[in-house]
């Protein structure tokens, strides 16, 4: 059995420490180590074992020089939300596996334009960084290639997640929003309701565009349905749901684009002295914490952002498995939404049916 002397040490252990305590060159250690070369089972297993009791670490600087990868991926993500945290976890866990480390920049600041002015700052400065990867949350979905092209000229894998960056080559890890439109019209349907309005936020939005889409899909199939949409956002949506309520054919069903708009629907509906769910039903789209908040809790479609992380991360891994080139073909990830029923959402009272 091998033994080997721990002790405390004045520095790290080498790969020549680990060829010392094993009798193999340090070539060997390497190869290894780092699951290259043919070596004999019970070899591999006597090196890895000595690397362990001796507390071994891979030089990182070292590491990099050889294989020109830093062993690190930049993430340009928004603060601003509530399921930020999953999606970072998502990211850093399949990160974590595969042995590579996540640098965050966080952007989220209100500048009053579309585009987050910090995030080409925080893109150039994590490919000063020399990142093997980057996973992007664009606050501008429309920007056109020449935008990160630094990203391409450099060959870095970007990947986009939430929001796809149609003008580009960048991979896509979401949600199947269109799907998830249909889910919420379907629900809306099946429980009777016949008037039907959409709060449609930032049609700019591909997201919300998406989830438009969706709806109309399934609204177009019948002719007994009223359905409008309204364009709207965090700003003026509680007064553009006022003005529907006043109006004699008021909806009987609020479908949102996002859990935030659903919220100010909640808001609408007090001010109006409506009940949501008895008067009035609301669904949602996220599954965000504030949901379950809100009285009734809200029914919404939820999304899975840990799994949209994780999927982030395997694409970019995907490209660096391949080379640790940016390809020519843009690929995406949608995950299908699933929807969650809760107090919000009832069938319509008999004198508004």
């Amino acid at each position: 059995m091998l033994k080997v002397r721990r002790g405390r040490r004045s520095r790290p252990a080498s790969l020549r420490d680990v060829a010392a305590a094993t009798g193999v060159s340090v070539m060997t250690v390497s190869n290894a180590l780092s699951g290259r070369g043919r070596i004999a089972d019970d070899t591999r297993r006597r090196i890895r074992q000595a690397a362990d009791e001796l507390m071994y670490r891979p030089n990182r600087l070292v590491h990099a020089i050889r294989t020109g990868q830093s062993g690190t991926v930049g993430v340009v993500v928004n603060l601003s939300n509530s399921y930020t945290a999953l999606l970072v976890r998502g990211i850093h866990n399949e990160l974590a596996r595969s042995g590579r480390l996540p640098i965050l920049h966080f952007t989220g600041v209100d500048t009053g334009t579309a585009r987050d002015t910090n995030e080409l700052a925080h893109l150039h400065r994590l490919l000063d960084h020399r990142v093997d990867g980057i996973i992007f949350w664009p606050s501008d979905e429309t920007v056109p290639a020449s935008y990160l092209h630094e990203v391409w000229d450099r060959g870095i894998p970007l990947v986009a997640v939430d929001r796809r960056l149609e003008k580009t080559n960048a991979d896509f890890s979401g949600t199947d929003d269109v799907a998830g439109g249909r889910l919420m019209m379907d629900h809306a349907l099946a429980l009777g309701h016949r008037h039907i309005a959409h709060l449609a936020g930032d049609l700019r939005v591909s997201t919300f565009a998406e989830r438009l889409r969706g709806c109309r899909v399934q609204v177009g199939k019948r002719r007994d349905v009223s359905f409008q949409a309204i364009e709207c956002g965090l700003h003026d949506c509680r007064d553009r749901v006022l003005s529907l309520l006043r109006d004699s054919r008021r909806p009987t069903a609020i479908l949102a684009a996002s859990d935030l708009l659903a919220q100010q629907a909640y808001e609408a509906l007090e001010d109006a002295g409506l009940r949501v769910g008895q008067d009035v039903s609301v669904i949602g789209f996220a599954d965000l914490p504030e949901a379950q908040w809100l009285q009734p809790k809200l029914t919404t479609i939820r999304q899975d952002f840990e799994l949209i992380g994780r999927n982030a991360a395997r694409l970019i891994l995907d490209r660096l498995t391949a080379g640790g080139k940016a390809g020519t073909i843009a690929r995406n990830l949608r995950i299908a939404p699933e929807l969650v029923v809760r107090g919000s959402s009832a069938p319509p009272s008999l004198k508004h049916q």
